[in-house]
């Protein structure tokens, strides 16, 4: 059984007002992938808060020490763009921000 893994956003998204997000999400069967893992759960968020599907690429990180962080890059369905900073946190979690 895939281990869970937790994916959260530290901010907020502004689009039409502020909203404050927090994302779960699941890493594959091959171990950790924080790229991944931040990929998926800012997606999912975008959709579910703002109902928009979105491309969303992040960068690896320089390692998968805790505190390592990485560069995200979303773009929703109606071309807004948005940057969120991820950081490596204990236990595998992700947590998010945007830049």
């Amino acid at each position: 059984m895939p281990a869970s893994r937790v994916v959260t956003i530290l901010g907020a998204v502004t689009f039409l007002g502020a909203l404050t997000v927090a994302l779960a999400g699941c890493g594959g069967d091959d171990g950790f992938d924080p790229s991944g893992s931040a990929e998926r759960g800012i997606r999912e968020q975008i959709y579910v808060e703002l109902e928009l599907s979105s491309e969303v690429e992040c960068g690896d990180p320089p390692t998968t020490d805790v505190g390592a962080t990485f560069e995200c890059l979303a773009t929703d369905a109606e071309g807004h763009t948005y940057t969120f900073v991820a950081k490596i946190l204990p236990d595998e979690v992700i947590g998010t921000r945007l830049d």
